[in-house]
């Protein structure tokens, strides 16, 4: 794949976000524009026509997209599978920044994946269709837990990773919203993610920047992108 570093800084920050599956996609996902077919297959084609093509210079990367059930996507069940292989100094943390996508509405639910590359950052968007109910519920879960604000994991290959998380200050996106930030700390390398999850009428979304944040925007650059994301999705669902 072309996006090298994309797959290290995502395989790194897993045990801190399994929403990275997004991330991680762009080095291998399902295939070019995978969609399951079965229930749920037709909402999550029209969620895949509300993804941005692009936002400013970050580009859609189209073989890492996905679109099906959730918790059937490849790169949901890929970094689960990595995720199970991390030992964490606090076992609890495992889900701090994403106990939303293990309700078991969401898991089912149709689902949309869009990969964007913009030099050693990767932008990522998840859409969902769920009630309102849900992604009311699932907001709610979106809130790292005070005991883990910091954390370590120790890798498959022994080497370790350090996470710290705190809770982000971007406006509203959509009817309502939380975001946050990870720093992981691996191999002498800094690797940010931020990302917001948020609600919007029927559907629940989360949009992710990970990489060095080498030009200090990530965080305009991340609400920027999820209020484009949300006109784009009132246009078409």
């Amino acid at each position: 794949m072309e996006h090298p570093r994309a797959a290290r800084t995502a395989a790194a920050a897993v045990p801190a976000a399994a929403v990275l599956v997004t991330a991680l996609a762009a080095c291998g996902g399902g295939g070019p524009g995978t969609a399951q077919d079965g229930p749920g297959s037709e909402a999550a084609e029209k969620l895949g026509q509300a993804q941005l093509v692009q936002y400013e210079d970050a580009k859609v990367v189209p073989e890492a997209g996905e679109s099906g059930i959730y918790g059937e996507l490849a790169g949901v069940e890929r970094t689960e599978k990595l995720r199970s292989s991390t030992e964490l100094d606090k076992p609890e943390c495992a889900d701090a920044a994403n106990s939303w996508g293990s309700l078991p509405e969401v898991q089912e639910a149709p689902a949309s994946v869009a990969v964007f590359a913009r030099g050693d950052d990767t932008v990522s968007h998840t859409i969902l269709a769920v009630p309102e109910s849900v992604a009311e519920k699932a907001l709610e879960t979106v809130a790292p837990e005070q005991d883990c604000t910091a954390y370590e994991a120790t890798l498959e290959d022994g080497s370790t990773s350090s996470y710290t998380m705190s809770e982000l200050d971007i406006g509203k996106v959509g009817d309502a919203s939380r975001a946050f930030a990870v720093k992981t700390e691996t191999g002498g390398e800094t690797v940010w993610m931020h990302s917001v999850v948020y609600r919007h009428g029927d559907h629940l979304a989360a949009a992710t920047v990970l990489g060095p944040d080498s030009k200090g925007d990530h965080e305009e650059l991340l609400s920027g992108f999820a209020a484009s994301s949300v006109e784009r999705e009132e246009k078409v669902l």
